[in-house]
């Protein structure tokens, strides 16, 4: 069904999927959007499951007092035990015996309401959805979608006298705009679009809040830098970057120049990248984010690795050694890792670059990140073409142009697989060729480490 579209109902057997806790967090957003809104055909059709779900008798877990109030919004406790307490044989029985909804989803399906106590709890449910996302950025996209989705369908149900129509604006446009990053980060390129110019449209009734309007073209330049428009990307955030420093805001200005250097990057700008990240990072605070320092630090490594600067990058390497391994996760362990070999591989060391790009290889294919795979694969021919190893790198090439083909990465990826594998047929293939192919393969693909707004 259509996100949010009131007149088409999800099938009676998407509900059943959704309340059984079959769906993705993307998959199951649209019905709980269409839910929330309001819809006694769908109630009516939920019962039978779902009082067995969460009606009386059934033991629901108590959240512990760590919680956070993900728990307290009904549908996220629906989603979360639904699998557990679905019980195959009393579904049939359940009409008949008339058990009541239980308050909780019987809440969070009915109509908004126009008491006022109920729109402020509502207001403030609707700001820590977008609190959320914020915290769900690095971890967990389809929930950030899901997440966003609620404060989306929460933020227009609520009356404007509660705040006055310019805050429920900027809170409707807040909710929009957390939506279109959640879709970025989660790869939904178009929809992140859509959703972010309806953020926009929406704040043009606001309040006008330098801060917020920062925010805005902060999400927005992500976006642009993920869709390769580089330029667009640099002259937002130079804008943010003005706007947060004239409001003292010291950390969301280093944020926005580690951002632009990311956006360099991705345009081969590496010497432009290398002084954005410093900058940036002397900005930030590590202890209040230490995964954007993280990402500032790896990006600028990164870049001083491209422009020669081995030296360097090795000595800031070895002085965030423990950064990195503090704060990273199984992907960011990954890319550091493949970092470190391409560290040793520019300064010589090549049996340790070999070690390290074989081990990234192989953990980016379990993660079924096929252009990481072959972008490791690059960098090891290169090594090996040092050494004269031409067959090896020809198995290799053949092994990676099978992965893409096997997963159906689109054509002009593995013809750029192709040009590198004649190339070395022909006894013509240099170094250069194979950062060329390389090159071409980072421009194709839009899910390399971003910094997520």
């Amino acid at each position: 069904m259509a996100e949010g579209d009131r007149d088409n109902h999800p099938s009676p057997a998407e509900l059943d999927h959704f309340l059984l806790g079959e769906m993705s967090p993307r998959q199951a957003a649209p019905i709980l959007a269409h839910l929330i809104r309001g819809c006694e055909a769908c109630k009516t059709r939920m019962e039978p499951l779902a009082s067995v779900m969460l009606g009386a008798g059934t033991q629901n877990p108590e959240p512990s007092a760590q919680s956070g109030a993900e728990y307290d919004f009904p549908l996220f406790k629906a989603l979360a035990t639904a699998r557990r307490y679905a019980a195959t044989a009393a579904q049939a029985k359940v009409r008949e015996q008339q058990t009541p909804m239980n308050p909780v989803l019987l809440e969070a399906v009915s109509p908004a309401v126009s008491d006022r106590s109920r729109g402020k709890r509502d207001w403030a449910r609707c700001e820590k959805l977008i609190e959320m996302c914020r915290a769900l950025r690095y971890s967990d996209p389809e929930t950030m979608v899901l997440t966003a989705t609620l404060a989306v369908v929460l933020a227009e149900r609520l009356d404007a006298t509660l705040a006055g129509a310019a805050a429920l604006a900027d809170l409707q446009s807040s909710a929009l705009a957390e939506l279109g990053n959640a879709k970025r980060i989660a790869d939904d390129l178009p929809g992140a679009e859509s959703d972010l110019s309806r953020a926009v449209d929406r704040a043009t009734q606001g309040t006008g809040n330098p801060l917020f309007l920062a925010r805005l073209m902060d999400l927005t330049a992500s976006l642009y830098t993920d869709q390769r428009r580089f330029d667009e990307a640099c002259r937002l955030l130079d804008a943010v970057y003005v706007i947060y420093e004239r409001e003292g805001d010291r950390h969301s200005a280093g944020r926005a120049l580690i951002s632009k250097g990311i956006s360099a990057n991705y345009a081969f700008d590496n010497e432009d990248a290398i002084r954005f990240f410093i900058q940036g990072l002397g900005l930030i605070d590590p202890t209040s984010d230490p995964k954007l320092a993280m990402i500032g630090i790896h990006s600028l490594i990164w870049s001083l690795i491209e422009c020669g600067k081995a030296r360097q990058a090795a000595q800031l390497f070895e002085h965030s050694r423990q950064l990195f391994s503090s704060v990273v996760e199984r992907l960011d362990a990954i890319k550091v890792m493949w970092t470190e070999g391409r560290l040793a591989a520019a300064l010589g060391n090549h049996e340790k670059a070999e070690r390290h790009f074989l081990q990234a290889r192989e953990s980016f294919e379990e993660a079924r990140l096929p252009y990481e795979v072959a972008l490791v694969s690059l960098d090891m021919a290169a090594l090996w073409l040092r050494e004269g190893r031409t067959a090896e790198i020809q198995g290799l090439l053949a092994e990676t142009i099978s992965i893409f083909r096997d997963r159906g990465i689109r054509r002009e990826a593995i013809s750029m697989l192709l040009v590198a594998q004649e190339a070395f047929q022909k006894d013509q293939a240099t170094e250069m060729m194979l950062r060329t192919v390389a090159a071409q393969l980072q421009r194709l693909d839009n899910q390399r480490g971003r910094v997520s707004s």
